[in-house]
């Protein structure tokens, strides 16, 4: 199995992400990589909805939209979508529940790049 077959399987839309890099495989592949490095550098978590800095939380979960929504990450642009939209409305206790659901999704997504990405 490739890269791209195991991200579809996990519900990436692959075909998507690569059109909006024109096809350019290796360009998907090294976004992927970006999307890892700012994951890592702007990590969201639960006990962030509990520690009053809504700004800062808003930052990053629009930050990771955005990049999940380019890359055409579909379960985790949806789920960070719902969550940015709770945040914004003020509604911190649905944003955390809905983002009780992200992390899984996003460690096996993280995982499955770091297989094939990584030397």
């Amino acid at each position: 199995m490739s890269l791209f077959e195991e991200l579809s399987r996990l519900g990436v839309n692959v075909e998507e992400g690569l059109e909006r890099v024109m096809g350019d495989d290796s360009l998907y592949e090294a976004m992927l990589g970006m999307f890892i490095d700012e994951a890592g550098a702007n990590p969201v978590c639960l006990e962030d909805f509990d520690a009053g800095d809504l700004e800062t939380l808003i930052s990053r979960v629009h930050l990771l939209k955005g990049f999940t929504g380019n890359l055409a990450m579909e379960p985790l642009f949806t789920g960070y979508t719902q969550v940015l939209a709770h945040l914004r409305s003020g509604r911190i206790g649905e944003a955390r529940a809905e983002f009780e659901r992200i992390p899984a999704i996003q460690e096996a997504v993280t995982d499955c790049i770091k297989r094939y990405t990584e030397a």
